[in-house]
């Protein structure tokens, strides 16, 4: 500081000054800079006091905003569990959404696949698939769900006819009659059976009761008629030839392992069939060049092969001085005879005879076997023959 008398500098807190000895008179220094700097700090710290205040409400209105966004997110509870757990929370809420949209895809998906639509597909795929006992259960199954249907009763018809119920086929094709007096459908099926069961008076019948023409004209068209089998069904000793016919020009498809055949699944028939010994199912069915199909035909053989009988031995058992010869004759067609002079049991590995044999001179045992075409041994018949020249 600056004695106020003499301008010197004196020294901080003297009480006079040592220059001039008069009573100190302090005088600060002043400094314009110092002022200026001073008025820049003061005017930073009112900068600092407004930035400070505008980002304290910045923040103010951050928060205002986040409270409205979370009050609007999560309303105020309403004391019902379901608006406050669930429905009122968003993530809950859709979750909830899915879980009902995925039961009603559930629900409707059990009532189609135990409808009776459903029931009617599925009878139709079997059908196709040839397993008729298993279409007849389902069609059965759709029927009790819809007593009135025609539909079920014509599908259920059919497939006995092709399984030969003629007397159940003729019942559920009569009360799908008396439903619907005017369904095509019903009345193909009931000529298909009467045809198949050649029932000419319960045709006519069906035909005079045709209600329009469009129904009497189902029966100008042709009827594929059955195959018919050259031998009938039952039980034989014999292998039997079977030839099957039908009307010029049908093809026919047959099977013999009780299997309904078809296009498909069934040999396409060209020669005379062969059945041999055991239980065989012959069944056939019929085509026409427009594709249509005819019914089933059935037949079941039972061949059971029986031993044939001794074959003739001439001369007989005895005595003899004189060369003798042995004829041994058969009249089964493709027979074989086989002997042995040892005493043991001929087999097809015997001596096969062929023509006379000498009679061997001593005491002698002939044996004698005869096998037939089927392989059918007869009993060992015996001749003693005593030679001595």
């Amino acid at each position: 500081m600056k004695c106020a008398n003499c301008g010197k500098e004196i020294k901080v807190g003297s009480v006079y000054c040592q220059y001039c000895g008069e009573e100190a008179m302090i005088v600060s220094d002043y400094n314009v800079l110092e002022d200026e700097v001073l008025q820049s700090l003061l005017e930073d710290d009112d900068a600092f006091a407004r930035r400070q205040a505008a980002l304290k409400r910045k923040q103010e209105e951050l928060d205002s905003r986040n409270n409205t966004s979370q009050d609007e997110d999560e309303p105020k509870p309403t004391g019902n569990f379901f608006k406050d757990r669930i429905w009122n929370i968003k993530k809950n809420r859709i979750a909830f959404i899915i879980v009902c949209v995925a039961l009603v895809v559930l629900i409707a998906a059990i009532l189609f696949f135990t409808s009776y639509t459903f029931k009617m597909i599925q009878g139709g795929n079997l059908d196709s698939k040839g397993k008729y006992e298993d279409a007849i259960e389902v069609y059965n199954k759709a029927f009790d769900q819809k007593k009135d249907s025609v539909d079920a009763r014509v599908a259920l018809g059919k497939d006995y006819i092709i399984l030969e119920k003629y007397d159940k086929a003729e019942e559920v094709l009569l009360e799908a009659l008396s439903l619907d007096k005017e369904s095509v459908e019903v009345y193909k099926a009931l000529i298909l059976l009467y045809s198949a069961t050649n029932d000419s008076d319960k045709l006519q019948e069906l035909e005079a009761s045709a209600p329009n023409d469009t129904i009497r004209k189902l029966f100008d068209s042709t009827v594929v008629t059955a195959p018919k089998a050259s031998v009938k069904g039952g039980k034989y000793k014999e292998d039997q030839t079977v030839t099957l016919t039908c009307d010029k020009g049908d093809t026919i498809y047959y099977s013999l392992d009780n299997t309904t055949p078809d296009k498909e699944s069934g040999k396409l028939y060209s020669k005379p069939i062969k059945i041999e010994n055991g239980e065989t199912t012959l069944k056939a069915i019929a085509y026409n060049k427009d594709g249509e199909k005819s019914v089933v035909m059935t037949e079941k053989y039972q061949i059971n092969y029986e031993a044939p009988d001794y074959p003739v031995v001439s001369p007989g058992s005895g005595h003899y001085d004189a060369p003798t010869t042995i004829r041994i004759t058969t009249d089964l067609e493709g027979a074989k005879i086989y002997y042995t002079w040892d005493g043991s049991i001929p087999t097809p590995n015997s001596e096969q005879y062929y023509g006379p044999i000498d009679m061997p001179e001593g005491n002698n045992v002939l044996s004698v076997i005869l096998v037939d075409k089927n392989g059918m041994s007869s009993n060992v018949f015996r001749a003693n023959y005593e030679f001595t020249p």
